[in-house]
């Protein structure tokens, strides 16, 4: 099913090989930019859920966050590839979603050190090394294997099927 899939930081690209599917919606009388379309955007809200269903597990605490809340999916300008990622920005408009997936090395650059509390206690760092996470990667790439990840597909075939019959219908009857 997955022809490809690319992952960058924060983010994962999914491209899916769905030709049988969209020719058939096309036979039917389906426009495939269409159902191309609304398919891989199911897809990708799909995917969006078990990544904020799998939050915790991944190593990460606060569901109600900047990066929890930023998790978001968009399907691409040429509408074959649906992309998820986080839009989380610190203070400065940083994006940091790719830093917490990626891990990296967090270094004082403006102040002597970086301050921050662990476990009610402060703490003063001129460098803190953040552990690998890749909570939007993982989780995405794990689910497209399962059989829930095919039976959600059906379902969005099944949906554009009936939009087509309902559109058909509506046209033979006016």
């Amino acid at each position: 099913m997955v022809q490809r899939s690319m992952m960058q930081g924060e983010l994962v690209s999914l491209e899916s090989d769905i030709s049988g599917p969209i020719a058939f919606l096309k036979e039917l009388g389906g426009r495939e930019k269409t159902v191309l379309r609304n398919i891989l955007s199911g897809i990708g809200t799909d995917a969006k859920s078990v990544v904020k269903r799998s939050y915790r597990t991944s190593g990460l605490k606060k569901d109600t966050g900047s990066l929890y809340k930023g998790i978001v999916r968009r399907v691409t300008k040429d509408g074959r590839t649906v992309i998820v990622s986080t839009t989380a920005r610190n203070d400065r408009q940083i994006l940091y979603g790719g830093a917490l997936a990626k891990g990296s090395l967090v270094e004082a650059k403006e102040a002597k050190a970086l301050r921050f509390q662990v476990d009610g206690k402060w703490v003063s760092k001129t460098s803190v090394k953040l552990p690998e996470r890749p909570f939007i990667t993982q989780p995405v790439l794990r689910h497209m294997g399962t059989t829930a990840f095919r039976e959600k597909l059906d379902q969005l075939v099944e949906r554009e099927v009936r939009k087509i019959m309902r559109r058909k219908a509506k046209e033979a009857g006016a």
